[in-house]
């Protein structure tokens, strides 16, 4: 049985049971006693709403390691069927960690919802406390119905997107007629919220307001969104914005993932954890014998060797130059019988903050958008600085050209966002991950989960499944 962390704030928000619809109670049904009707009650709900994305089966846990475990960088290691299903792609519907990972992220779209239904009505809150309250509620229904659509949605404007629930149902037999928008409207949708989000915004980046949603974490998500939707002169028209708010790499990459998650400039927008709000990330990439380690799943010879192509598969063998690979990468042992394990996180305990986004993505996502309008010149910059702090040297993108300039951009994604949940996604937004993973098309998608079909009967199951 997997390892979970029940999360005890604003229990009120969450859904009964495993059978509910997209894991959202209905506000009619929220106790009196615990509903949103003070400030000290709305700032609880706020505090909530990052609770929820604590969860194991979300930032803690399922949606980073999936994002991995999908594609050829990352293997299943342990002994969890679900886990082994979806390192070879063979999900079924009724996979019980898929589940999770829709319920905690469909939890966290319940509980902005209840915020934004509530909250506007809560006397004795400044206008500028609750506009920021409003903004964060937006920001995290946007990042999350952007996580689910990048799993369960076609890449398709006109194709199959997301169940969109936007208020607090009114009762159960309303919530069951809840059907899938197309993907163009799921995206609609997310642009929506991050404009609402900007608009109410008073948090504006940096500094001590990492651990929040800011103007800064907005403009580095809409960033994010353009470039899964092939959006590229808005990419890199948000990325340029946040280049110009003043955050900057981290002078050390390992700084990025200390036990205490110290604060580097590079910080964007955290999610806070630690030694009781736990993630599973150190604690299943370490291995067995290495302290807190269980190595429920572990870095592939694949990868070791885009760190270091010289590699051959023994511990003398693996010597990176690039001081990724030196961090993400370590073993039991340097003789036989030894395990490779993933040591980004540097402990077991799960006490280690993690970086929902951070700059080094958003210098990434400007390189890629650019180079992909044919500006060579302006993306070498931004790869150029995430080499050097690797140990690399630079390179010519100009004399690449487009195409040996995008598979440079792609390889530096690849290397600095290993373990972080990016390379699945990634290959699937830039049409690789059939040739690249040798998939069936519909294996790009994860199954609707089998309950949620048996209580929406609207809900469509994505085809192949």
């Amino acid at each position: 049985m997997k390892l979970k962390h029940l999360l005890p704030a604003l229990l009120f928000l969450t859904a009964a049971g495993c059978d509910s619809i997209l894991d959202v109670k209905p506000i009619n049904d929220i106790d009196e006693a615990s509903a949103i009707t003070t400030p000290a009650g709305a700032r609880a709900a706020v505090s909530g709403l990052y609770d929820a994305m604590q969860s194991t089966s979300y930032y803690g846990g399922d949606l980073v390691f999936f994002g991995d475990l999908s594609a050829e960088d990352v293997e299943h290691t342990g002994t969890f069927t679900s886990y082994r299903q979806v390192d070879l792609n063979d999900i079924t519907a009724d996979n019980a960690d898929i589940e999770s990972m829709w319920d905690a992220t469909y939890r966290v779209v319940g509980r902005a919802n209840i915020i934004l239904a509530r909250v506007p009505g809560v006397p004795g809150l400044t206008t500028e406390e609750r506009d920021q309250i409003l903004a964060e509620a937006h920001f995290a229904r946007a990042l999350t119905f952007h996580n689910q659509v990048k799993f369960w949605g076609d890449t398709a404007g006109a194709g199959l997107g997301i169940p969109l629930p936007i208020a607090p149902p009114v009762d159960i037999p309303t919530a069951s007629q809840i059907t899938r928008s197309t993907t163009a409207q799921t995206y609609a949708q997310i642009l929506t919220d991050l404009a609402a989000a900007e608009s109410l915004m008073t948090l504006s980046g940096g500094g001590g307001s990492t651990h929040r949603a800011t103007i800064g974490a907005v403009r580095a998500l809409r960033a994010r969104v353009f470039l899964y939707q092939r959006n590229y002169t808005g990419a890199e028209t948000e990325a340029e914005a946040v280049v110009g708010m003043g955050y900057a790499l981290a002078s050390d990459y390992a700084d990025l993932f200390t036990a205490d998650g110290q604060a580097t400039p590079e910080d964007i927008f955290v999610l806070t954890f630690t030694a009781v709000d736990f993630q599973l990330l150190g604690y299943y990439y370490r291995a067995k014998g290495v302290p807190g380690g269980r190595r429920e799943v572990g870095p592939t010879n694949t990868l070791l060797q885009q760190y270091d192509p010289g590699y051959t598969g023994t511990p003398p063998s693996y010597n990176p130059v690039d001081l990724r690979g030196v961090h993400n990468i370590a073993f039991t042992d340097t003789v036989t019988p030894f395990f490779v394990y993933g040591s980004k996180w540097p402990t077991g305990i799960g006490g280690e903050d993690h970086h929902v986004i951070r700059f080094a993505e958003v210098l990434l996502i400007k390189a890629e958008a650019e180079a992909r309008q044919g500006k060579l010149a302006e993306a070498d910059s931004a790869v150029d600085a995430i080499r050097v702090r690797a140990g690399l040297a630079p390179v010519d993108l100009v004399a690449m050209g487009q195409a040996g300039a995008l598979i440079e951009i792609s390889q530096q994604r690849r290397l600095e966002l290993a373990f972080e949940g990016d390379r699945f996604p990634d290959l699937v937004r830039r049409g690789d991950a059939v040739a690249t993973l040798g998939l069936a098309p519909f294996q790009q998608r994860y199954p609707i989960p089998l309950n949620e079909l048996d209580v929406a009967p609207g809900l469509v199951q994505n085809p192949g499944y």
